[in-house]
């Protein structure tokens, strides 16, 4: 279909429900929806657009498809942010009641302003009553996002109004164009477990932007803010806390705020005598202006209240927003040699507006190892360009790419069955990814691959741009490994898994033309925790109590959808995930969001730090098993 239009307009399809049919409509080229099929409870589906139109015409194509029909087009004129597609969709019927309300956006100019997210600009209506359902409302580090999580669960078999205003506004000030859906939820399936917990508040938690918590060997938990603060709480008989202890020693030192998201106690401190806490820390990002780049480290902590600080590592990559030096962890039986997650620069490997068309590094979007005994003069300085030097394949470097890929992980966790698992966070739509140049770039003939598969010769693939929502996965990293996020400072274009046959296939990009082989290397998931879940602290939970029922599992906090905590049972030849489990009592309704957890493993006691985006402020609650 073609027809007679304007630059600069935006295309709104919807498609209606076919037996056996999984439509693919692309709008100017670009794909709007690929590979929805139709069920009994989502019988329709909508995508939004913006293309560039420069001929006069807007051509809408079926993408090969022989039986494709649209319900109707609706056009609006110019460039403003607008909701792509949302989950759940219009008239979806069956939708769980503890479902948190996402919505993938179109931002032809900048992220969306977090502070234009409210009740007064996104409504949740109860059509029973007429009235506006109690919810938070958050976006993305990206801004790439809306989404809307209800405080309480929604009422079974109910139908709900959103309705998405035009208050809503990226960060330029452009408002977006309005949207609305309705829905209809089912019942809440409660599933059948004999684990439970109890949530309890701890009043001496003062109100701060907690990003990690962690027992120490002095048996007292400490927790780290966004700021740079860390605060160490005495832990009481029944696992509450005291009153803490403030320590701005890293503070102190950098003249100012420095986020920490990593914090992890060195193997041969074992007691309060002997204090070393190592730390990623990283430029403190406001919201005002672009995070410089080069600006995360590892530093050391010692003495008795963390007053001695050393830099070790500096000038690591760092994104325009919230992709930066994530967490940290020792191998057991290799108590020198740090695992540490670096963050991507982009979106999906390529540069785009929403983060700055900022590209990625030779360190960016990893698990990098870092052998601390071959640091041998302070601090060590890893920038790889821009007037730096540093060279990870050099032999006999401290700091050395051990796996690839790895987008957005904020956490990792050696398991006691030797493999390292680390949640990853997918992008949300309006992504671009890098196609592969001819003639290949020298860094083709330096893979981390190179000693098993030699130079890389192929495949060769095509960019992509403005991509749909990308899953988020948890993978089980091994070394060497590739991951799905590509890096052509890395020769890595691949995106995921491709779209190597007319099937769905795992970790499938719907925007790849069939045939697209993965990355030689790409090792696959070990678990899909779907869309916008935002899949964060994760740990092995050790404790026998509760008759050892969670004993060897994963815990993983859902920071976003879910905002629980989901339980993940490893097993089968490949250590991959054999079950999952969601809706124990105790692991869900957090609020604010739930972002990082730790055990004690004196008693099983269970301490989760929590952020509310919106305010930047967030508190720490205890989860205490009941038998």
């Amino acid at each position: 279909m073609i027809y007679n239009i304007k630059p600069g307009m935006l295309v709104l399809a919807i498609v209606p429900a076919m037996i056996n049919f999984q439509p693919n409509n692309a709008v100017e080229g670009k794909t709007a929806i690929s590979g929805f099929v139709p069920t009994a409870t989502q019988k329709f589906t909508a995508a939004t657009r913006i293309v560039n139109v420069t001929d006069g015409k807007i051509t809408i194509d079926a993408k090969g498809d022989k039986d494709s029909k649209l319900n109707y087009i609706a056009i609006a004129v110019g460039n403003r942010p607008s909701v792509r597609i949302s989950n759940p969709t219009n008239n979806q019927t069956n939708v769980s009641p503890n479902i948190s309300i996402t919505a993938d956006i179109n931002l032809p100019n900048s992220g969306i302003a977090l502070d234009s997210l409210s009740a007064s600009t996104i409504k949740l209506i109860d059509s029973s009553t007429n009235r506006q359902v109690a919810a938070n409302y958050n976006t993305s580090g990206g801004g790439d996002v809306i989404v809307v999580s209800p405080i309480n669960h929604l009422k079974n078999s109910t139908k709900y109004l959103l309705k998405i205003t035009d208050g809503v506004k990226d960060s330029n000030g452009t408002a977006f164009l309005p949207y609305s859906i309705s829905f209809t939820t089912g019942t809440l399936r409660n599933e059948a477990s004999h684990i439970t917990f109890e949530q309890i508040s701890l009043p001496n938690v003062p109100a701060k932007p907690y990003t990690t918590v962690l027992i120490g060997p002095d048996n007292k938990l400490y927790a780290a803010t966004l700021q740079g603060e860390i605060l160490r709480f005495p832990i009481n008989a029944n696992g509450t806390l005291g009153t803490p202890q403030t320590i701005t020693s890293l503070q102190t030192a950098n003249h100012g705020n420095r986020t920490i998201i990593g914090m992890h106690f060195d193997p041969s401190s074992t007691n309060a005598s002997n204090l070393i806490l190592w730390v990623t820390n990283n430029h403190y990002w406001n919201g005002d202006v672009n995070a410089p780049e080069w600006t995360g480290k590892i530093t050391r902590l010692s003495g008795s209240n963390l007053e001695t600080v050393k830099d070790y590592v500096v000038d690591l990559p760092r994104s325009i927003r919230d992709h930066l030096t994530n967490s940290i962890e020792f191998k057991p039986n290799e108590p020198k040699v740090l695992y540490v997650l670096q963050g991507s620069n982009s979106s999906t490997g390529a540069p785009n507006n929403v983060w700055g068309n900022r590209p990625e590094k030779l360190l960016s979007a990893a698990v990098l190892r870092v052998d601390l005994s071959k640091i041998t003069s302070l601090p060590l300085s890893v920038k790889t360009e821009g007037g730096g030097t540093y060279n990870p394949f050099k032999p006999g470097a401290a700091v050395t790419i051990f796996a690839s890929g790895i987008r957005n992980a904020y956490d990792l966790v050696w398991h006691t069955n030797g493999q390292l698992y680390v949640p990853t966070n997918g992008s949300a739509a309006g992504g671009n990814t890098p196609n592969t140049p001819i003639p290949l770039p020298l860094a083709c003939q330096n893979r981390i691959d190179k000693a098993t598969n030699g130079a890389y010769t192929s495949p060769s693939v095509p960019g992509l741009s403005n991509i749909g929502t990308q899953r988020d996965y948890l993978f089980r990293v091994v070394k060497n490994g590739y991951y799905g996020h590509p890096n052509p400072k890395r020769c890595e274009w691949v995106l995921s898994g491709g779209n190597p046959t007319a099937d769905t296939d795992p970790g499938q990009v719907n925007e790849y033309p069939i045939g697209t082989l993965p990355d030689r290397n790409w090792k696959g998931i070990a678990y899909d925790f779907g869309e916008h879940f935002s899949p964060n602290g994760i740990i092995e939970y050790h404790s026998n109590i509760l008759g050892g029922k969670l004993k060897g599992k994963l815990l993983v906090i859902r920071y976003s959808s879910g905002k629980d905590i989901i339980v993940l049972t490893p097993g089968g030849a490949n250590l991959d995930i054999i079950n999952s489990q969601t809706g124990i009592t105790g692991f869900t309704d957090f609020n604010p969001s739930p972002l990082d957890l730790v055990e004690n493993p004196t008693n099983g006691h269970i301490y989760v730090a929590q952020l509310n985006e919106g305010t930047g402020m967030g508190k720490i609650t205890l989860l205490r098993p009941l038998n």
